[in-house]
């Protein structure tokens, strides 16, 4: 039923719905993928609706299937259908050289909730170490709709927390391969919270957002993954700099709450720690090897604090100033 005759040629063309489902993605993929990275141009008809060629299918479903062997979207967008092809039928090399366990250099991310999916797709651009492969508005039919999408981390929002949320985020984690989930809520009971941890799920209060989501979800899935020795092994890039920093400091001395100040003030204590234990005289290989570990323990508590502050400031109606990004530059 979905299949069209173009007007003026009697090659079959498809409209999102069908050619979504040829092309084993949600249609909410296919859209944020036109939108974001133009993988396809579709014709539009005289009435507005696109309409997808048997190509345009074809080249969708093969970055599909590369985009589930690890490689980023958006160096596949742009590339050759025969060039696709050829990636396809070898093995793809990143995934084949990867140590087992270690994560993709952009970590896929499946986004559930209206709000928390509209914040996703307008902030996406900035968070390159995120891969966004689909979004779900609707949280009750998530697992239909987002059947054949593979990810690492499932982020989602829920209203509250009960016994049956466990199950639920569970599911829906399986479904899609992620091996964790951020569950963003806003009511919840102790004794479910307890357990979405003891599961190896990250949980924090709505609205979270996609800084969260890379920290949290990142931390999280690397200590599940690897173990909290090797977690340590590498220390975040820093987001901020001691100028940022400051000036982030001054501009919160206008608003009552000084959460945004004393976060900034550890940012500040974590950095000084992290040069500290990078400089600090080595008696032996041993003491080197203990202020490695220092170092990369405070980087990685840095970087928990930078997500933090980002949401402090957005809470308290604070611009971050902008230099911010690039720091992680």
């Amino acid at each position: 039923m979905g299949t069209e005759l173009s007007n003026q040629s009697p090659t079959p063309t498809y409209r999102s719905g069908t050619a979504a489902r040829l092309a084993g993605i949600p249609v909410a993929t296919l859209r944020m993928w036109e939108r974001r990275y133009r993988v396809v141009g579709p014709q539009v008809s005289a009435r507005g609706h696109r309409r997808y060629a048997a190509e345009d299918v074809s080249r969708l479903a093969l970055i599909k299937a590369l985009v589930d062997l690890g490689h980023p979207i958006g160096s596949l967008a742009h590339l050759p259908l025969a060039t696709l092809r050829e990636m396809r039928a070898a093995p793809s090399a990143a995934a084949a050289s990867r140590p087992p366990g270690q994560m993709p250099s952009a970590l896929r991310v499946v986004v559930v909730g209206e709000a928390l999916a509209a914040r996703a797709e307008a902030a996406a651009p900035r968070f390159p170490a995120l891969q966004v492969v689909a979004t779900c508005a609707d949280r009750e039919h998530a697992a239909a709709t987002l059947h054949g999408v593979t990810a690492d981390l499932l982020a989602i929002e829920l209203p509250a927390l009960r016994e049956d949320a466990v199950e639920f985020v569970d599911a829906l984690s399986a479904a899609v391969g992620a091996r964790l989930a951020v569950v963003g809520y806003r009511f919840a009971t102790e004794a479910t919270l307890r357990e979405l941890r003891r599961r190896g799920h990250a949980v924090a209060h709505a609205p979270i957002d996609l800084a969260e989501i890379e920290s949290v979800g990142a931390t999280a899935l690397t200590a599940r993954e690897i173990g909290t020795a090797q977690r340590l092994s590498v220390s975040p890039v820093p987001r901020f700099d001691e100028r940022t920093l400051a000036r982030l400091a001054q501009a919160s001395t206008t608003v009552r709450c000084e959460c945004p100040k004393h976060v900034v003030e550890l940012l500040l204590s974590l950095g000084a720690f992290e040069r500290y234990s990078a400089e600090c005289e080595n008696r032996s290989p041993a003491d080197a090897e203990l202020h490695r570990y220092l170092g990369r323990v405070a980087g990685n508590a840095r970087a928990l604090l930078e997500a933090a502050l980002l949401r402090v400031a957005q809470a308290e109606g604070i611009t971050l100033p902008e230099a911010t990004s690039s720091a992680a530059g």
